[in-house]
């Protein structure tokens, strides 16, 4: 995965949770401006905002120190198991999207390079960040 990692410098100052929820945010931002032009070249968000500030006349710096949101160290494991799973729910029989599956994430933990070693506090920060984004009924 690639993350941007800055010891927290950035948007989203608070809690771990409340940091990892607004890196995943940002990482969907961007994931969703994507434009692939025709020679392949891929431009983000962030590319389209620092391309135009140097366009301008006179060319200035972005702002990206107000916007971008940089991966703490100690969420990078739990983000990149959210990513894995968070398509993974437990969904009652109306449909209606009740929980992550636990044994999805799980698995992810097991399977992780290297190993995670406090699952419980991973499972923690993967829970709360799907219940912040959790899909609601018809949009999942």
């Amino acid at each position: 995965m690639s993350a941007n990692i800055n010891n927290g410098r950035g948007r989203g100052t608070g809690d771990g949770n409340k940091k990892l929820t607004d890196w995943i945010e940002f990482s969907d931002d961007q994931a969703r401006s994507r434009q692939v032009l025709s020679d392949g070249t891929v431009f983000t968000k962030c590319d389209q905002c620092r391309q135009a500030y140097k366009e301008r006349n006179p060319p200035e710096e972005p702002p990206c120190d107000t916007c971008r949101v940089d991966l703490m160290p100690e969420n990078r494991q739990a983000a990149e198991v959210y990513l894995t799973t968070r398509n993974q729910f437990i969904t009652a029989g109306t449909g209606q999207v009740i929980d992550i599956s636990i044994p999805a994430v799980k698995i992810v933990m097991d399977l992780y390079p290297g190993g995670i070693t406090d699952q419980w506090k991973c499972l923690s920060k993967v829970r709360t960040a799907f219940n912040h984004f959790k899909p609601t009924e018809g949009k999942s």
